[in-house]
Order: C-alpha cells, then sequence, then structure tokens
C-alpha cells in the first residue's frame, strides 16, 4: 500500500489493471499449464510428443519475438491483449477435442500466439511504472497471478480426476480470456504511442557486451532448465505414479513459492539491480535438478517444486529488469526480443535432447545432466557478469538505429 500510494495516476491505474488481469490469468495459467502435460502423458502421448508440447512456449518465443518489436512501436498494450485473449481462448474447444494430439496442438497453438506479447509486455512496463518501483510493482502483480494459479491448481486436480480435463480447461479459458481484456485498459503517456524511430531489429543488442554476456549465462542455465521440461512430468507418471490431486499440490506448492520469490526478488531488483539479482538466482539455483534427481515420493518432489517456483519467480522480474537496465532509451523491446529469441533456441532444442535422453534411460540422469549446465552458468554468471552503468550504454547509431534527439 506504501507502493501504491506513491504512484501518479497513470501508473496506479495501470499498476491495477495488470494485476487484476494477472489475477485472472493465474488462474487459467494454474488449471491449464501444470496438468497439460501430465494429462497428455495418461492419454498416451509418448516421450517426444511431451518433448514438444513442454517446448512449445520456447517455439513461440522463437517464432514471433524477432519481428514482434516491429510492433511494438505503434501500441504495446493491444499486441499483448489480442494475441493472448486468441491463444487463452483456444482452450474453449478443449471438451470437443480427444485424444493427447489434440491436445498437445491445442498447447503449441497458445504458446504460438503467446509468443507475440512478451516484448510489448516489457515495453508495456517500461513505459507505465516508475523505474525506482518497477521490481516491486512487477512483484507485487506476479504475487497475485501465484496465489491465484496455486488456489486454481488445488481445485483442478480433482476436477480433472471427476469431470475430465476437457470441461475443466474450458472454464479456465474464461478466465484467462477475461483477464487479457482487462490488460487492454491499460493507457499508455500521452505522445508514447507516435515514434517516429523506426524499432532496432533484436539482433542489435548483440552489439553491447555486457549483455552478450548476460545472453551467455542465460542460455546455459536455460538449456539446463529446458531439459528438466519433459523429464518432470515422466518423472511424476512413470516413476512416482502420482495423481491428478498430487500434481495440484505440486503446483500450488510452487505458485506459492513463486509468491515468496516476486516478493523477495522484487526488493532485490530494486535494491540492487536486475543484473545482481541474474548472477545470486542462475547461482543458487542449481539446488532444483538436484533435488528432482533424489526425489522417490510424490511428496518429497513438493521440495523441488518449490525450490523451481522460487527461483522461476527471480529470473522471471530479472532477466526484464536486466534488460531494462542494459538498453539504451526506445530499445527495451529489442533486448526483450533478442533475450526471447535466444529462449526459444535452447527451448525447441533441449527439450528434444533430454526426450530421446530420457526414452533411453529414463528421466534422472536428465536432472544430473541440467544440474551440470546449471552449475556452468552460475560460474560465467559470478566470473564474467557485471551490474550495468549508472547511465546505461551508449545508444547505437548507423542506419539500423538513427540518433535520438
Amino acid at each position: 500500500m506504501r507502493l501504491f500510494r506513491h504512484l501518479p495516476p497513470r501508473a496506479r491505474h495501470a499498476f491495477l489493471h495488470d494485476l487484476v488481469g494477472a489475477v485472472l490469468f493465474g488462474t487459467f495459467a494454474g488449471v491449464v499449464i501444470p496438468f497439460a502435460a501430465v494429462v497428455a502423458r495418461r492419454l498416451g502421448a509418448p516421450p517426444l510428443w511431451i518433448s514438444v508440447l513442454t517446448s512449445a512456449s520456447a517455439l513461440g518465443f522463437f517464432l514471433t519475438a524477432g519481428w514482434a518489436p516491429t510492433l511494438v512501436a505503434s501500441n504495446p498494450v493491444a499486441l499483448v491483449v489480442w494475441p493472448a485473449a486468441l491463444a487463452r481462448g483456444l482452450f474453449l474447444l478443449s471438451p470437443w477435442l480427444a485424444g493427447a494430439e489434440a491436445l498437445v496442438a491445442l498447447v503449441v497453438g497458445y504458446h504460438l500466439l503467446n509468443g507475440l506479447t512478451v516484448p510489448a509486455y516489457a515495453e508495456t512496463v517500461d513505459r507505465v511504472l516508475p523505474p525506482e518501483l518497477r521490481g516491486r510493482l512487477v512483484g507485487t502483480v506476479r504475487v497475485g497471478m501465484s496465489v491465484a494459479a496455486a488456489g486454481a491448481s488445488l481445485l483442478a486436480g480433482p476436477a480433472i480426476q471427476r469431470y475430465g480435463h476437457g470441461p475443466v480447461f474450458a472454464v479456465a479459458s474464461v478466465f484467462g480470456v477475461a483477464g487479457a481484456l482487462v490488460f487492454g485498459r491499460i493507457r499508455l503517456p500521452r505522445g508514447s504511442l507516435r515514434r517516429t524511430v523506426t524499432p532496432p531489429a533484436w539482433w542489435t543488442a548483440l552489439q553491447d557486451r555486457n549483455f552478450r554476456t548476460l545472453l551467455l549465462a542465460t542460455f546455459v542455465f536455460g538449456f539446463g532448465g529446458w531439459m528438466m521440461a519433459p523429464a518432470v512430468p515422466l518423472l511424476l507418471v512413470d516413476e512416482l505414479r502420482t495423481t491428478s490431486p498430487q500434481v495440484g499440490v505440486l503446483s500450488a506448492a510452487s505458485s506459492l513459492a513463486s509468491m515468496v520469490g516476486f516478493f523477495v526478488w522484487g526488493r532485490y531488483v530494486d535494491r540492487r539491480s536486475g543484473v545482481a539479482a541474474l548472477r545470486t538466482l542462475l547461482t543458487a539455483a542449481i539446488a532444483t535438478p538436484l533435488l528432482f534427481l533424489v526425489s522417490f515420493h510424490p511428496w518429497f518432489a513438493l521440495l523441488p517444486f518449490t525450490s523451481d517456483g522460487f527461483f522461476l519467480a527471480g529470473l522471471d522480474l530479472a532477466w526484464m529488469a536486466a534488460c531494462m537496465e542494459l538498453a539504451p532509451p526506445g530499445r527495451v523491446a529489442a533486448y526483450a526480443a533478442a533475450y526471447t529469441v535466444l529462449m526459444g533456441f535452447r527451448g525447441i532444442t533441449a527439450p528434444f535432447l533430454a526426450g530421446a535422453l530420457a526414452s533411453a534411460v529414463g528421466p534422472r540422469p536428465v536432472f544430473l545432466l541440467a544440474s551440470l549446465l546449471i552449475g556452468l552458468a552460475g560460474f560465467l554468471a559470478r566470473r564474467h557478469l557485471r551490474a550495468p552503468h549508472p547511465g546505461g550504454p551508449p545508444p547505437l547509431t548507423g542506419p539500423a538505429y538513427p540518433r535520438p534527439a
């Protein structure tokens, strides 16, 4: 509330609508996202399909983030709202589409559309929220999303077991679409819709040496993280024999840990920096794959799910804050797009390597390999990643990005 009172009226309006939209989205996400791969596996999806399903979000980033920044300049809010509404609305079809193939197709379609929204959301936040409070405000929004996701997951487990996934996913879809429409009521500062400078291509961000180091460390980290994505549902279904209510409890634990993480990492970002937060969490997050490696009972899996939620919350805040800290004025969308393009690339390769490895020797060696990669990422971040200079890097010049007036 203290933060809220210090906000200018337009920022307060944007924060409230972002918060309400995030709570509605969290309800949708808490029902659909943690259960999709488990349901598909129970419907008979082989490990290759599970890899496709878990890499779908990365495919969306990879195919759309490269050109999405060219649309951001006109109205980033609209580029969040309409792709998100269409993506979440796809699950209204789930009662009439039976089988693992249809579910995988819905998830892939959702992420292809949702990939458009990431650089647009980063640009919106950069324009409407004051920098000195941005980490805590975005963290508070994510807390609301996490609380809603936790409650929705707890209810969704028994509901899916009783009614099947189709009707439950369709009801969740209504909440997701409503959340996108609420976000559409955000109003940008006057004059920000009229940009005269053509947005730079995403690859121009690679000219920033410190940002390249950040991309390298997070690429190695993310490769390990994406390897775990198909291994987790395979571990839950094939070895731990978890029930749908148990999956709901595990997902809720992850969401509640995210809630704590958003508070902790939001303060860390504001007091230190997004880059400093990345250095810390890339080092500590090795706990997650190691805990998965030694999980031999569904309830012991609460520990890695909790660890995963806590550290992913920090990554969600820190990478966006780091892009805003390192990017020159007007280039946040390009930096965010460069991050998501590489996130998409690792996400469409790592799950398939993990799926092939899990098919041959089981899911546990995947977690061992993931821990080695995440440990290497922590070493790179600690050794080479530096906090930004107070003024940020100088703007790039040249035909691709004229010097601003």
